[in-house]
This record gives C-alpha cells, structure tokens and sequence, in this order.
C-alpha cells in the first residue's frame, strides 16, 4: 500500500510537468536567495564582529565600579568615564585568568574643542601606549599625514573623520607640524570652502572630567584611518599622549609633600586643642630669616611648587581578549566573579555593552535582511499555495474516481503532501546546492569594498558570505516547513472532493 502510494505521487508530478515545473523553479528560486541571503547576513555578522572585537573593542572592557554607564566606545555625550582604581591589583587578576588571552588598560573620556567660534565640538579621546594598542588589535592604524606619537612625546593624532568634521563646523582645517597643507585630502565640501579656512597645527583640547577640567594645547603630530571600518567611528579617535591626558582631565593627584613642621603635626594629632592657644598661632609679626635667599634657592623652590604628583594609572578602561574557543558569555562570568571575589575596582561588560550604538546598527542590518526573508517566504507562500491548489481543482475528476474505488480522504491529503515535500527536495535541494556553491564562489574571490560604506555592508574590508553544511541542512528543513504551511489549503480542498462531484463533472 505504501509503495502505491509514493507511485501514485510520483507518476502524478511527471503527468502534470507544466505544474510541476511551474512550482519547482519558483522553488528553487526561493531556495537559492534563502541560501544565499543567509550566507550573505552570517558571512557580514561574523565579519564585523571579527573586524570590531579584534579591531576596536576586543571581547569585553572592565570600567570602574563608579560608572554611570556600561558605554565605552562610541560615546559621545561628553559623560567623564570613572578612573579605575588600583589598576595593578586588576592586572594581577587577568593575567590569573585561564580564559583571557591578553588585556590593555587604556584612558578613555570626552574633550572640547577650544574655539572662538562658540560652537562646541567634541572629541573622543584615547591615551593609550600607541605601539601596544596596534601590536593588540590587528586593525592597521594608516597615516595620511605626518607620523605617530613616540614615546615621551606631548602631542595629538586625529582621525581624518574628525580632523573633516572640525573643518565643517568650527572652519578649522588641522595639519601636521613641520607639513605641508594636503589640499587633496580636503573632502570636497571643505575644499570648496578653502579660501575662507583657518589653518593650524595644534588645538586646544579641555577635558570633560568630574572635577574642572584643565585646557591643553597640542600640536598636530599625524592625521590617519583606520585600515577597516574607519567609518564606523575609528575615523573619530583622537589620540593623545598619556602625560597630556592626565594634565587635560584633572588627574593630578597632589603637589609633592613637604615634611609637615612640629606645629603642623601638632595640629594633626593632638585631642586638647586649649594647648595650642598656649602659642601665639596668630602672630601678626613676620617670620625673618637671617639666612638671605640666594637666585638658585629661589628658582628651585619655584620648580617644587610647580611639580605635581601625577596619577600613573590614569585608566578608564581595560580592554580585554579571550582565549580561542571560549565562549563570551563563558568569560564574562569568569571574570566577573573574580574581580567581584577579589573586590576589585572593575566590572567586566561585553563589547556589545560597551558598543550600543554599534549593537543597534548591526540590530537594525539584521532586521532589514530579516524582513527581506520574511518577504520572501510570504510571498512564495502565496504562489506555491495558488499553484498547488490550481492543480488540486483541475484533478477533480481524478481524486473523485480514487474516492470512488475506496480512497480515504487522509490518503488525498498525505499524496499532496508527498508531491509538494518531493518537489521541495529535488528543486529545493537544488536550489540550496547552487546558492551554497555561488557563496563559497564569491568567498573566494575575495571582493574588496570600494568605499568606507560598502565597507559597513560587508561588515568589513572584504565581501565574504558564510555557508556551511548544517547551514544548509537549516535552509532546507525551513523550506520544507514553508512548504507544509503552504498545502495546508490544497489538502483541504482535496479532502473535499467526492466521487458524486467526480461523476458530475464528467
């Protein structure tokens, strides 16, 4: 009986070729854009996530149990990030940790532009050792103009997003010292403003901190992008040195402590403050030296005032890598519960956190090409269930002389569904194979972006759509399932026809 069965269904689909050609090829059509569709989400997906985590966040970022917020990347509401405290007891944790590959501590918080102009411009800035952080992330920092920073050099490098915005808001086009104006890395809209520009080499930047922040003024040392996804918000990095940065947000912790007198200890610690009165604390009478102040004891008690203890950790954040194979989440936790174990300072938050404006455009990405396959399946939905029923009602006569000779209904239905299914699998499966074989096709040409927003497309420099085995196993089940909803109307309608409807129409 059951070989009857898939005969019948069989010899059905070949008597009605022009139907079953009809419903194939928009199957395999719909076959092929799923597949390719979903390499081309996963492939951009796991791109962007590679070129964020290894480029500009890592896997997760510890801040200050004092901050306000988990955002660390991106920001630019010109909140001051919390100072980490006791950044060497933290060091000591992660380099503890079995599931972290490598971190870096970095200065992270929000500048003003000092400008005439009144209108405010704001700058992300980093204080990082410059040569660890492009050994760290393998995102190539290029220079357009002038160099980096070198060790123990006060200066800036600005990102050519920035350095672009700065000219179309306050008219202020920054160069490198000791270079020449670069007119062709003017972006046209600023070019065509040139005549009315103000050209300099150095800014000065006031630090947004929770105390008053200091103005600084720092000479251009280099403009550069970033090899990949510099349009995401590298191109509005700017860089500064570690001393500069301190200086700018106030990080200054005392000027250097002078030995206290016998009467200032006095003060300190005594209970019985009756016996200071037996001094004269408020004597009018000017203290004399007999010992004249010579030029050298003068410039050098000038030198003591002004030098200060600086904060040597002046870190907001540390970045953090995880071990190959181990999952964030996995980390994440690890982490945590060390540093909350060891009461540390810090508290560890995923890249994702720490990036909420990136985590809702890439949201957004998917939800386009979301909406785009739900299209898709709606609307061949429709179609394969039209196709299917038109044939349903043109076998009239046929399925009522199968009821007339001892047919059940269930078997009417379950030959639709045979004929349907076996369609999905031959023409499907065929579609699946093509997309699968055209992504890895284009995987292996490896098509370069051609400009920074094609390059927020693909995800990254290279257009590389992901398909793998279970990937494909998952496009064809979800096309099987489309295909059960879709004959659900035309089984009901076979299970509808009786052999007098069949006589009838005879």
């Amino acid at each position: 009986m059951q070989q009857l069965f898939y005969s019948i269904a069989f010899r059905n689909l070949f008597r009605h070729k022009g139907k079953s050609l009809i419903v194939g090829g928009l199957l395999f059509l719909v076959a092929f854009i799923l597949t390719l569709g979903n390499a081309t989400i996963k492939g951009m997906n796991k791109a962007m996530e590679k070129n964020i985590i290894h480029g500009f966040t890592g896997n997760m970022a510890i801040i200050s149990t004092n901050q306000r917020d988990k955002e660390v990347f991106g920001s630019f509401t010109g909140r001051p990030m919390a100072l980490i405290e006791n950044y060497t007891q933290m060091s000591n944790i992660l380099a503890s940790l079995d599931v972290v590959e490598d971190f870096m501590p970095i200065g992270r918080n929000v500048a003003m532009l000092f400008n005439t102009g009144g209108t405010p411009l704001f700058y992300m800035i980093y204080a990082v050792d410059l040569d660890k952080y492009q050994a760290f992330f393998q995102n190539k920092i290029l220079f357009l103009e002038g160099k980096g920073l070198e060790k123990g050099e006060k200066g800036m490098i600005m990102g050519s997003l920035i350095r672009n915005q700065t000219a179309e808001t306050v008219n202020l086009w920054l160069y490198p010292e000791k270079s020449e104006i670069i007119f062709s890395n003017m972006p046209p809209k600023v070019y065509s403003n040139r005549e009315t520009l103000t050209y300099a080499q150095d800014a000065v930047l006031v630090g947004l901190s929770d105390d008053v922040g200091s103005d600084v003024r720092l000479p251009v040392k280099g403009v550069f992008r970033f090899e990949s996804l510099n349009a995401l918000f590298g191109g509005y990095i700017v860089f500064v040195d570690p001393v500069s940065y301190v200086e700018m947000f106030n990080y200054v912790v005392t000027p250097i402590t002078m030995a206290p007198t016998k009467r200032d200890s006095l003060l300190l610690h005594t209970e019985n403050f009756d016996t200071l009165l037996e001094e004269n604390l408020f004597s009018s009478e000017p203290v004399i030296s007999g010992t004249p102040y010579s030029e050298k004891t003068l410039r050098e008690a000038i030198k003591r005032q002004e030098t200060y203890t600086y904060t040597t950790e002046a870190y907001n954040a540390v970045i953090v890598k995880t071990k190959k194979g181990v999952s964030d989440t996995v980390a994440l936790k690890k982490v945590n519960a060390a540093l909350k174990e060891a009461r540390a300072d810090g508290i560890a938050v995923s890249w994702k956190e720490a990036t909420p404006q990136l985590s809702q455009y890439i949201g957004i990405v998917q939800g386009l090409f979301g909406v785009i396959m739900f299209m898709l399946f709606l609307v061949s939905l429709i179609i394969v269930m039209n196709t299917i029923a038109m044939s349903v009602v043109e076998r009239t006569s046929e399925m009522g002389m199968m009821r007339a000779i001892g047919a059940q209904k269930s078997f009417l239905g379950s030959m639709i569904l045979m004929e349907t299914l076996t369609l999905g699998c031959v023409f499907g499966g065929s579609g699946i194979l093509a997309g699968s074989l055209v992504s890895w096709f284009l995987a292996s040409l490896k098509l370069k972006a051609s400009d920074e927003m094609v390059q927020l497309l693909f995800g990254g420099e290279y257009f590389m759509p992901v398909v793998g085995i279970e990937d494909m196993v998952a496009n064809l089940l979800i096309l099987l399932g489309v295909l059960w909803l879709a004959s659900l109307y035309p089984i009901r309608l076979a299970k509808k026809v009786t052999a007098l409807e069949a006589i009838s129409r005879e």
